[in-house]
């Protein structure tokens, strides 16, 4: 018999089955919530254990997209007794569960931003807990409603922890596909890298101190800020194509449709007065390259 890919104390599992996963805890759709402002956008994390019930949620972190200011930070105990906190994955350890305050009013600092409330928590050192992944996604359905993008990374495992139903989703997985397609995806860790030269997910000594394991609110803005460099990119393209803001505030496509691009076709005439047809300029390889208008 072959040695596992990893050891530990007790065998755990992962039921990755609807039906199983609905068994323990019934998923819910988001309903809706006047209070949540219009535009809201939020980056979302979840760190999961190992349980008796297999795969449950222990810390769910929200926050804000653009500024990635804090919404929500905590832990949570799960339904099924603990068998593996996966500490080197989630970074919580069995002294933060042990020694977590419960969540409460007094931990619950209610700021009035155009009329949403925001639920701050302190450092992620001395994060208060809630009792159960119900309780923990009830506080969630405070900070969102139907309407409101939800952004992550290969959020279906976020989803799924909270058992959330919801429609608008940004997920870098998809975002920032691998080049060699599906099953196959780009880690979080190697987007942050590549795009925005950020080190996440590093365990060992930081200048913070001693850190294991990853930080779900650094994930849920690594998340958010390449979104954000993905809609820079996107925006600069179509700014060398001619779209452009009304005086509405509405994108608009350019109006010649050969703006941003040349009208040269390879193989037709030149103008340039000559007695013989000329190729356009612009070649490759020795060939005449045609530049197609821009697509709109």
């Amino acid at each position: 018999m072959r040695a596992g890919c990893a050891t530990a104390e007790r065998h755990v599992f992962k039921a990755g089955e609807v039906k199983r996963m609905a068994a323990v805890l019934q998923f819910e759709e988001t309903p809706s919530n006047a209070d949540v402002p219009a535009g809201r956008a939020v980056c979302l994390d979840c760190e999961m254990c190992y349980t008796v019930f297999g795969m449950e949620l222990v810390r769910v972190t929200v926050t804000a997209w653009q500024s990635g200011d804090e919404l929500l930070d905590v832990l949570v105990r799960p339904m099924g007794e603990i068998l593996d906190l996966n500490t080197r994955f989630s970074g919580i350890t069995a002294q933060q569960m042990a020694h977590a305050r419960p969540y409460g009013a007094e931990e619950t600092n209610a700021q009035s931003t155009n009329g949403a409330t925001e639920i701050k928590n302190s450092s992620s050192a001395s994060l208060r807990i809630v009792e159960s992944p119900a309780a923990a996604r009830q506080l969630v359905f405070s900070l969102i409603n139907s309407q409101t993008p939800i952004i992550g990374h290969a959020l279906e495992n976020d989803l799924g922890a909270l058992r959330l139903i919801h429609s608008t989703l940004v997920d870098t997985a998809l975002l920032f596909p691998h080049r060699a397609g599906l099953p196959w995806r780009n880690s979080l860790k190697m987007l942050a890298r590549r795009h925005l030269d950020w080190d996440i997910q590093v365990t060992g000594k930081t200048a913070t101190g001693n850190h294991v394991g990853h930080d779900s609110k650094e994930d849920a803005n690594a998340a958010g800020e390449l979104v954000r460099w993905a809609v820079g990119n996107e925006w600069r393209k179509l700014k060398r194509q001619g779209w452009t803001w009304d005086e509405t505030g509405k994108l608009c496509p350019s109006k010649n449709p050969f703006e941003g691009g040349s009208a040269k076709v390879a193989g037709r005439p030149s103008t340039n007065g000559g007695g013989g047809a000329a190729m356009d300029e612009g070649k490759e390889g020795g060939r005449p390259v045609a530049e197609a208008p821009a697509k709109i």
